[in-house]
């Protein structure tokens, strides 16, 4: 039994090696995670909330239309032009990436950013992903998109929306971001017309990787959260490759990747007509 189990460590060894070797684009620190890195993460996002107030989007129209996209993993930027690009269009009000829109290095950031300023001035919001954490890749987000936590809201004639940006970047909420979660929806849902969760790492498809896995445990009191309490759209990437699934009232939706070499790149469009949310995605070029 010793042989095999030591047998079976210097394969996995063996394996992360390989990856490692093969890739720029992969740090051995993405595959493991643990609960203090996700509090730590949670810890700085509310200190940087404390001193930067919610936004809230004035749509001045009954209805209106936010893009979504995920998993661009830049590097090559085209893709992520022509997102941009298709965010201007007239009945856009915003847009939101759902994670690993770097590889996590500092100069891919560096790159991202001068393209994200193409946004303006119509806004966007980022949630992290686990390859935006690749490298200290913490150091960088927090540096140009400042939490990984937060809320925003929509205010058009017909009511006002609240979206809710959640970090699964290393595949746990932690129990700090839990509990905020469990309290901002329990405390402010019925305050609000729709409610949409968006994040990076999906709840229902098969992952090869433990450290972006969300946590079963977590998953189940999510779940039970979210119709409890009537949320309508979660929002994930991390698997790209679009699925849609229903529990309970709630509609989960993953995402294609943005990536510029992915064959079926895409991204989504959801529109919300006097409260009644209908989406559909967009193929790329």
């Amino acid at each position: 039994m010793g042989y095999f189990k030591r047998a079976g460590h210097i394969i996995s060894l063996a394996a992360i090696f390989f990856i490692q070797s093969c890739s720029g684009d992969v740090d051995l620190g993405g595959f493991f995670y643990t609960e203090e890195r996700s509090n730590e993460r949670f810890d700085n996002s509310m200190d940087w909330n404390q001193v930067h107030p919610e936004k809230n989007i004035i749509v001045n129209s009954d209805n209106y239309t936010f893009l979504v996209a995920g998993d661009s993993h830049c590097g090559p930027t085209a893709n992520l032009d022509y997102f941009i690009e298709k965010s201007h269009e007239p009945e856009i009000s915003f847009s939101l990436i759902a994670g690993d829109v770097t590889t996590g290095l500092k100069n891919d950031y560096d790159t991202v950013m001068k393209h994200l300023t193409g946004f303006a001035p119509v806004p966007y919001f980022v949630a992290v992903g686990n390859h935006d954490l690749f490298f200290h890749g913490w150091i960088s987000f927090t540096e140009n998109f400042g939490s990984s936590v937060y809320t925003f809201t929509v205010t058009s004639l017909s009511g006002k929306d609240l979206f809710i940006c959640v970090d699964t970047g290393t595949g746990t909420l932690g129990p700090k971001q839990m509990q905020w979660l469990k309290e901002t929806i329990k405390n402010t849902r019925s305050n609000y017309r729709n409610c949409i969760i968006f994040t990076h790492v999906n709840f229902f498809r098969e992952h090869r990787v433990q450290s972006t896995t969300i946590l079963v445990e977590e998953v189940y009191a999510l779940l039970d959260l979210f119709a409890d309490h009537s949320v309508d759209i979660m929002i994930m990437g991390h698997d790209h490759s679009n699925a849609v699934e229903n529990f309970g009232n709630t509609l989960y939706i993953t995402l294609d990747a943005l990536e510029d070499d992915f064959d079926d790149a895409s991204y989504l469009s959801i529109s919300n007509q006097k409260g009644t949310l209908s989406y559909k995605f967009i193929g790329v070029n």
